[in-house]
This record gives C-alpha cells, sequence and structure tokens, in this order.
C-alpha cells in the first residue's frame, strides 16, 4: 500500500479538523503543481467521505445554488447543491483570529476559486457568480 494509499484509508477515522488540515495541504500542493495526481486522489477521497456521511440539514438557496448552513457545528467544510447535486464547497481553513482573517475558500466544479473570504456570505457569493459563469460558458460552447 502506498504512503496515499494509507492516508485516504485514514479518513474515516479523522476528526473533521483533521480533514480539513489535510484537504489544506492536498489543495496547496495542487497550487504548486495542477498535475499533483496524489493530491487529488486525497480531495476526491476527502470529497467521497463528505459526500456519503454527512446529510445536509439546513440548507440557504443563494440563486442557482443551495448552501449547507450548519451554525451550531465547528464545521470546516460547506457543500454547494444544484438540482440534487454537490457542484461546489467553502472550506474553512482555520478560525478567525487577529492574525488569520480571510479564513473560507471556495471550490465550484472541483476548480478552486481565487482569493479567501473573510466571511461565508461572501465566499458563498463569489461561489454562486463562479457557478453562474461557469454555466453560461457551458451553454455558449454548446451552442
Amino acid at each position: 500500500m502506498s504512503h496515499i494509499d494509507t492516508i485516504i484509508a485514514r479518513i474515516p477515522s479523522m476528526d473533521a479538523r483533521a480533514r480539513a488540515i489535510l484537504r489544506d495541504n492536498a489543495g496547496n500542493n495542487l497550487k504548486k503543481n495542477p498535475d499533483d495526481s496524489d493530491a487529488r486522489r486525497v480531495l476526491d477521497a476527502l470529497n467521497a467521505f463528505d459526500d456519503a456521511n454527512d446529510k445536509p440539514q439546513s440548507l440557504k438557496v443563494t440563486g442557482l445554488l443551495a448552501w449547507e448552513k450548519r451554525p451550531h457545528e465547528k464545521i470546516y467544510n460547506f457543500r454547494a447543491f444544484h438540482e440534487g447535486r454537490v457542484v461546489g464547497r467553502i472550506f474553512k481553513r482555520a478560525d478567525h483570529s487577529s492574525t488569520e482573517k480571510d479564513v473560507y475558500t471556495v471550490e465550484i466544479n472541483d476548480l478552486q476559486i481565487p482569493g479567501q473570504f473573510h466571511n461565508i456570505k461572501d465566499a458563498r457569493a463569489v461561489g454562486e457568480a463562479a457557478f453562474v459563469e461557469q454555466n453560461v460558458e457551458n451553454c455558449t460552447q454548446t451552442s
């Protein structure tokens, strides 16, 4: 079993914080090298785990997307749904502090959106805009 296979096998036993750190590390590796297949495998495994084990309880609709909303849980991954399928995520990479102000990042359709955001409202708005832009591009390319 490779090192990456061992890490992926441990995902179900990790707590939410450990999975968030693993996600952040894999995301950083992909930023450095977009062809890093090990980092992509880790992210895919984390997403599959979240999708299979964590059902949305409450959703915030922002337009085309419905975002998970769990205000009383310490959570690091909020999914975006469109027509019942997961199309994006917001990741909280740290708790807010005097040195860590912009803690949210956004991924739509497996594409990391540039920037980090201070609050979840801004992250949702950027995610919604990116989703709309991607779908407009897809519609014009197939027409």
